[in-house]
């Protein structure tokens, strides 16, 4: 019975806690004119310097860059936002970017007066499917999911596929879908050689290829070492309209 009374305490927390909006909000226009940002946020505050509208906007509506469709500006304006939270959100990470998305989209509202509309557009996409002979890795317990990658290896413990997918999609140039119908959660190594760039020199109107280790591209490779593929595909995808925004947000 104690157990019940708990959860129905939490559960009623978390309600109130979506919500919620930051407890102080300070955003500014950022006229530094300079190619970096960087956001972060811990149990207390929230923190962006330099940052675009539609980067806050995807982080607020938890979107991909593409899924956002709106005037060019919401790329090129940029701002600083530092936002206190009214108390600390949950620990859980799911928990904690809900509550977090939440009171972005209200600061969102209220600043940029941001007014957004859902739809569904058709895309070229990469299906991740298994292949004919079957996947090369096996299922393993859900013990919380970690991954590293650099230019060519990517180790993942305990993930899923829709997170695998996410991390092909930064890796190739199509959104990525988990179509592979796989539930659990596995171990994966990739390895993989990046594909020839230009050096940027060029014979007569010919650009010269740098020269790159030998070895399996990432679409071989995921074929060879964990029995998956890349399929290219139409699909419909969500995508965020955003009908109206305020270049100037509202004083602090």
């Amino acid at each position: 019975m104690r157990g019940i009374f708990v959860c129905i305490l939490m559960a009623a927390f978390w309600c109130a806690a979506l919500g919620q909006e930051f407890e102080v909000v300070s955003v500014k226009a950022n006229k530094s004119a300079s190619t970096s940002s960087h956001s972060s946020s811990d149990p207390g505050r929230l923190t962006s310097t330099n940052v675009s509208l539609r980067s806050l906007i995807v982080t607020a509506y938890g979107m991909k860059d593409y899924q956002v469709e709106g005037p060019d500006w919401l790329s090129s304006a940029r701002f600083d936002v530092a936002a206190k939270f009214p108390e600390a959100l949950p620990r859980d990470r799911e928990k904690y970017n809900a509550g977090l998305r939440a009171m972005m989209q209200k600061m969102l509202a209220d600043r940029f007066k941001l007014v957004v509309h859902r739809d569904r557009k058709t895309f070229s996409v990469y299906g991740l499917i298994v292949g004919k002979r079957g996947i090369k890795f096996k299922e393993v317990p859900d013990a919380g999911s970690h991954s590293n990658s650099n230019n060519g290896h990517y180790v993942g413990t305990s993930v899923t596929m829709a997170a695998f997918a996410e991390f092909l999609a930064r890796r190739v140039d199509l959104p990525v879908l988990d179509m592979t119908g796989l539930k659990g959660s596995y171990d994966l190594t990739l390895d993989w050689v990046p594909e020839p760039r230009q050096s940027g020199e060029s014979k007569g109107d010919v650009p010269v290829v740098a020269d790159s280790p030998t070895g399996a591209t990432l679409l071989l490779a995921i074929q060879e070492q964990l029995g998956l593929k890349l399929e290219s595909r139409k699909a419909p995808i969500e995508i965020l309209v955003v009908d109206h925004a305020e270049r100037v947000p509202t004083e602090n």
